[in-house]
């Protein structure tokens, strides 16, 4: 009788363990932390870029800088639009979330590495766009 009560404790123990484990898990996004799909910019149906990035991912939108003394510092967040600068953040006012492919933020050291030729100490957005549009 001992062990057909154990057997019965574990087997609730575990079904109940797992539903809450599943009920309580959040689904990543699409992209991950650092990347937005096209489909997730289908999903918002929002009318400018700017506006998308600020609904899924508002932490694109803030500069990554900071200076020795660990404040933050007044560097731009620098966008790129496939991989050619653009003058700033702005620019994604005006462009169609429809017409994108993907959107991805760089953190300050790999945005340095990835685009060297201007410096990226505040991170950076590259904006691939679909093609044919």
């Amino acid at each position: 009788m001992r062990i057909n009560h154990i057997v019965l404790v574990l087997a609730l123990s575990s079904g109940s363990f797992a539903g809450c484990v599943h009920q309580g898990a959040v689904a990543p996004p699409n992209g991950g932390h650092d990347l937005i799909t096209a489909e997730e910019l289908e999903r918002v149906r929002d009318f400018t870029l700017y506006d998308a990035i600020r609904r899924l991912r508002p932490n694109f939108l803030k500069s990554r800088s900071v200076t020795a003394y660990g404040r933050p510092s007044s560097s731009p967040l620098m966008l790129y639009v496939d991989g050619e600068k653009m003058d700033s953040i702005d620019d994604l006012r005006r462009i169609s979330p429809s017409e994108v492919l993907e959107v991805r933020f760089y953190e300050p050291q790999i945005a340095n590495t990835r685009f060297a030729r201007y410096n990226n100490s505040g991170g950076a957005i590259n904006v691939i766009m679909k093609v044919g549009t």
